[in-house]
């Protein structure tokens, strides 16, 4: 830990410094409003076997380094796990007195047992658990929210340690979290997802129905701040002055990612205006292309309630953006190629992180002051950037070969990462996963290590990316398998060109919609890739459509707008899912094919990659499978990433070279 001193000449000074430490199963670190103190959540298990006993601390630090209090809210026995910073659910946040914390953990849920099981006579008539249902299946949210079925708000009074759950006193059968205090502190705002016939996944998928609600602790009231039906509302934020209360929106269900508005409720009169709108067809390509986050920093505001900051992908690039809450003009505040992320406002002082394609992240500071200057705000890095070399790279603009029928006009891109002073070993084409997401230029240590051993990587940002327009993304339904497919092998064959690269030596590698084009392109294009990869790729939508904690998904990327939850597809629906998937161009496939897998993945069930591994291997096309335990959807422990980044890079190279 490092320790800035900031000077008026706008240079800093590292004033102290602490040997690096290892914070043990830390979820929340937070300074309270005045910056006296701050709170630790942290995770104690005592028996790795046995998650049930985790337990919670919440540790009260004074600014000199002092742990005055400790909270075992555990001990309290009225709610389950802790939610950390998870962006859906998860919060933290002292009020103003600094005497009450906010925060969201998981319902009670009542002991079961089998109807078998010998329980203590002197055991207490309410603490017995419930014979006969310890196996009944119980919904949770999905990918990255495992046992996670309900969260609920509460309250850790500092001064008597007891703790208040709002549970029956706000919504019985909703998921609530993003609390926040209201004004006054007499109250407090938070997002409930209403639970309907099944959960559907929430991870990557600010899309489900979400509403606002503010509930007053005095009048023990609960009312509605946005629609009941067919809006997702999220990430509330208080101005400064408490005058305003900013959120995001969007029309629930579609595509899992999309473009947001930025709404504002005036909290005294109640009205509700869009600050920002949705950003369809943005023209020219340089100006605003819509917000594409699924939450606002905690601190968004200016100081003096002006100016909302947000970061948001502006195509291939990722920056940091005002919005004037007098007139709703947006200003990028950053620019580059690089990524800018907002991580804090205080004391007037903006931190963000930033990197870049060869610079990891690194941290700056920028003085609000300068926002209105004609130069604008000037960053300051508080360290130097530990820069790669011998790294270049270059944004290419891509007019589509095969239009489409509405949106004619879209464009998209592609990053092309190129070694410099070393021989090119081939041509790496890298389609992102979503489908709706997006590559930005910042750094990615797999991308760069690609690059430092010889290859040439192609990013693509095919049309159905975030930060191009919600037009492009609208674009890709009902055109996946097609679309996307035609979008990434045209870069292909254009950077092969422009770059004069050897065409014998193109590979291609994706990870879940990213391993479903690359599937489907060694399928479609047998005879133009020499390897492929795919981590927890999508193969068979007809298959996966059951298993996925977004079965949605599959029925929107294929056009089919009309999901019945839990509704079996009928043989019509699994021919169109089978026929656009790309197991339907298993017989043309004689492309080498690795296939990663994580053990745990509930997005894209591992039966998707081990039912496609055995169909190449049953027509001779050679194939090999990896099988991560501990990992779910992103392959992101130690283990597995060092592994397969290592084993893709061997297996690049033993068929590029027969």
């Amino acid at each position: 830990m490092q320790t800035y001193l900031l000077h008026n000449d706008e240079s800093f000074t590292s004033i102290s410094r602490s040997k690096p430490h290892v914070v043990v199963e830390c979820l929340w670190n937070v300074a309270s409003p005045s910056g006296s103190q701050s709170v630790i959540v942290r995770k104690h298990t005592p028996d790795k076997n046995k998650a049930s006993e985790d337990k919670y601390h919440f540790e009260i630090w004074c600014k000199s380094g002092h742990c005055k209090k400790v909270f075992n809210v555990s001990s309290s026995d009225k709610h389950g796990v802790v939610y950390g910073e998870d962006r859906a659910f998860g919060c933290l946040q002292w009020n103003l007195a600094e005497d009450r914390l906010l925060y969201v953990a998981e319902k009670k849920k009542k002991k079961t047992c089998t109807y078998f099981a010998e329980l203590k006579k002197e055991m207490k008539e309410e603490d017995k658990p419930v014979a006969g249902e310890k196996f009944v299946y119980k919904e949770d949210w999905g990918e990255a929210f495992v046992d996670k079925e309900q969260p609920v708000v509460c309250v850790l009074d500092l001064t008597s340690g007891d703790v208040t759950v709002l549970e029956e006193e706000i919504l019985a059968n909703s998921s609530c979290g993003q609390a926040v205090w209201c004004p006054k502190e007499n109250g407090l705002v938070f997002c409930a997802l209403p639970h309907q016939t099944t959960k559907l996944g929430i991870l990557h998928c600010p899309i489900r129905l979400s509403i606002l609600y503010h509930y007053n602790f005095e009048t023990k009231t609960l009312r509605s701040l946005t629609p009941a039906e067919n809006i997702s509302a999220k990430s509330p934020r208080f101005s400064p002055d408490n005058t305003k209360l900013a959120y995001l929106e969007c029309v629930a269900g579609g595509a899992h990612c999309k473009c947001m508005r930025l709404m504002l409720i005036d909290w005294k009169s109640g009205e509700t205006s869009v600050l920002i709108d949705l950003v369809h067809s943005p023209e020219p390509e340089s100006a605003f292309q819509g917000i594409y986050t699924a939450a606002l920093p905690p601190r968004c505001w200016h100081p003096d309630s002006s100016h909302i900051f947000f970061s948001t992908p502006s195509r291939s690039r990722k920056g940091i953006f005002a919005a004037d809450v007098e007139t709703g003009e947006v200003k990028r505040l950053t620019s580059g190629d690089a990524c800018w992320v907002v991580q804090d406002i205080a004391a007037g002082l903006m931190l963000v992180a930033t990197s870049a394609i060869n610079t990891p992240p690194r941290l700056a500071i920028g003085r609000l002051e300068e926002l209105g200057s004609d130069s604008g705000i000037q960053w300051k890095y508080l360290a130097a950037g530990n820069t790669l070399t011998n790294i270049s790279w270059e944004v290419l603009q891509h007019k589509p070969l095969v239009p489409h029928p509405i949106y004619e006009k879209l464009t998209y891109e592609s990053i092309i990462l190129r070694p410099v002073n070393k021989a090119c070993q081939g041509l790496v084409v890298l389609p992102h996963g979503g489908p709706h997401s997006v590559i930005t230029m910042g750094y990615h240590v797999n991308f760069a290590f690609l690059v430092k051993i010889g290859f040439t990587v192609a990013l693509v940002n095919y049309r159905g990316s975030t930060g191009f327009g919600e037009d492009s993304i609208n674009s890709l339904l009902g055109y996946v398998g097609d679309a996307d497919i035609k979008d990434v092998q045209q870069c292909a064959e254009e950077v092969l060109v422009k770059y004069g690269l050897d065409k014998n030596k193109v590979v291609v590698l994706g990870g879940s919609h990213g391993g479903f084009i690359a599937a489907h392109l060694i399928g479609q294009y047998p005879d133009f890739y020499k390897a492929a990869v795919g981590r927890n790729p999508v193969t068979n939508l007809a298959t996966k459509v059951a298993l996925s904690d977004i079965p949605d998904w599959s029925h929107i990327e294929i056009g089919y707008n009309a999901y019945i939850p839990c509704a079996v597809p009928n043989a019509e629906l699994y021919s169109k899912l089978y026929s656009m998937s790309p197991v339907a161009h298993l017989e043309n496939i004689k492309t080498p094919m690795m296939v990663m897998l994580g053990q745990e993945d509930r997005r894209v069930p591992p039966s998707q990659g081990i039912e496609f591994y055995k169909a190449l291997r049953s027509r001779g096309v050679p194939a090999r499978l990896f099988i991560y335990p501990e990992n779910s959807h992103p392959l992101q422990t130690i283990e597995a990433e060092s592994d397969s980044i290592i084993n893709l890079y061997l297996w690049f190279i033993t068929n590029l070279s027969d």
